[in-house]
Formats: structure tokens, sequence, C-alpha cells
């Protein structure tokens, strides 16, 4: 073999194999509070408080049952939330949509944490049904779901999904497809076999970015009702839920690709010093 050719290649594999190195990964973690907590005109006010771990600690998450909550409204408290079982705290009040909310977590020990929101009003919806065809077999009407939208001033965010009852067992399901200018693409797959030629993964995110203060008007096709119970939802979520949402589905989205790389998602948080997610929404549900 020529020597000019054999030069090259043992450099090479002299390369390849210095590089190869054992990598030991440091976990040193110091634990912060985890919040998570969603206001809703609707509920009572549940806040779950546990310990961030470690990336190599696998195991159950530390439940906090000594923090001291303390939920204001506008700049009044509006109470202190008391211990109801492992990490889960709760305020027997309901939160009103329009107003400005605060939290702060504390104990002996940790930083406390803190995060703002402000509940969203419900989504102001008018409707109508259109009957396309029926289902012979079981006698049940196929219908379009006329929607009107009416936007409220300032940016909004929407998200749509069902829940459905089937032999008193609730569930819940993403929203048909819909073909409209305010929806948001970020977790649509191209898909043939479907009516519109693509379909959402999960939940449909509606934006009134360039429609602010409009009249969102869209259809729901091709919704059959069977079951003992279903209903289509309308959720307005606060700039901080929102986001929480939608970086939530594309960790997922990329989880189920099947990629052998892909890039880490950072899932979002508002809590300052600590982790977790302090958001609210507002739902308007129509019985289908």
């Amino acid at each position: 073999m020529n020597i000019k050719n054999v030069c090259p290649f043992l450099f090479l594999v002299v390369i390849l194999f210095s590089c190869v190195q054992d990598v030991n990964l440091e976990f040193e973690h110091e634990p912060k509070f985890c919040l998570n907590c969603i206001l809703n005109p609707d509920s009572i006010i549940t806040v779950s408080l546990t310990l961030s771990h470690s990336l190599d600690n696998s195991g159950k998450f530390e439940a906090v049952n000594n923090a001291v909550i303390t939920l204001y409204e506008e700049d009044n408290i509006k109470g202190t939330l008391k211990l109801k079982s492992d990490g889960k705290y709760i305020l027997n009040q309901k939160p009103v949509s329009g107003k400005r909310y605060h939290i702060v977590a504390e104990t002996t020990g940790y930083k406390a944490i803190k995060a703002n929101t402000t509940v969203p009003e419900k989504p102001i919806i008018e409707y109508t049904k259109d009957t396309t065809g029926i289902i012979e077999n079981l006698k049940v009407p196929i219908f379009d779901l006329n929607v009107q939208l009416f936007d409220q001033q300032g940016k909004n965010n929407y998200w749509l999904y069902n829940t459905y009852i089937v032999g008193g067992i609730k569930y819940g399901g993403n929203c048909k497809e819909i073909n409209a200018p305010y929806v948001d693409t970020f977790n649509r797959y191209i898909d043939s076999d479907t009516k519109y030629g693509f379909h959402h993964f999960l939940q449909i995110r509606m934006t009134d970015e360039g429609y602010d203060g409009q009249i969102l008007d869209f259809a729901i096709p091709d919704n059959v009702v069977y079951l003992d119970y279903k209903a289509q939802h309308f959720l307005s979520a606060d700039e901080h839920y929102d986001k929480y949402i939608k970086t939530t589905l594309i960790k997922r989205m990329s989880e189920n690709d099947d990629l052998p790389f892909y890039e880490p998602v950072q899932i979002y948080s508002n809590i300052e010093n600590g982790y977790g997610i302090f958001g609210s929404c507002a739902i308007t549900t129509i019985k289908l």
C-alpha cells in the first residue's frame, strides 16, 4: 500500500479513538418550590406544591405540607390557602374574571416564590346547528356547529376541546378540525385522509392576532352525538397559561415524532424563584 494513502488513514483512526472518553454528568441540584395553579371563575382555588428534584431522580416529587400560601386579589389579601392533602392546598373561594391575582408561597429553608395572573372573561359565543346528514343505523344526525366568537379588545388566546361521558365515565378529547385563518398551525400535521387535508395534535389554539375585537366566524363540521353527554368547550387563557399549554404540546409532539434526536423543549413557567405555572382561564361550554 502506498505510504501516502496509509498515513491519512492512520491519522483518522488516531483522531477518532482519541476523542472517545467517559463523560461524568454533574447532577447537583438545589431544590426549589414547584407550584401549579390555574384560576378559573367556575372553580374554587386549588394549588399543588412540591419540591423540584435533579435530572437523575426519577422518583416521586416530594410534597410540601408546611408552606404558607397567600393569595392577593388586586392589592388585597383574598385569603390564605389551607392544606387539604399531601402538597394540595385550597381556598374555598372562586376568582373573579377581570381581576388581577398575586400568589406567594413561603416556608423556612427555601426561597419564597411568587407569580401574577389576570383572570380573563368568558368567551362570548353564539351558534347554530346545520344538519348535514344522518347515521341510519344509529338514527342520529350529523351536523355542523356554526360558531360566532365575539372577541374582546386586547390580546386573547383561545383553546378548543371536547368532553364526553360514556357509561358514567368522563373523557376529554380534541376538537373537530377547523378551517379558519384564526387557527394556530404549530401543532398541525398534513393528513390527506381528513376533511381539510390536515389534523391537529390534541387541542386547537385560536388567536385574535389581526382580528382584535372582531367576530371570529367559523364552523366545526361533522359532529355526531350518540353518547350520554358531549360538550364543546371554548377556553380563554391568560398569557401564562396559553404559553404553558403550547410548550407542553410542543414537547409531547417532539417526543411522539420518533426522531432519534430532537431539540429539548423548555416548558413555560412564570414562577419567580421556582418552577411551575400560575395562570388562569375562563370557559364557555356548549352542550352538543
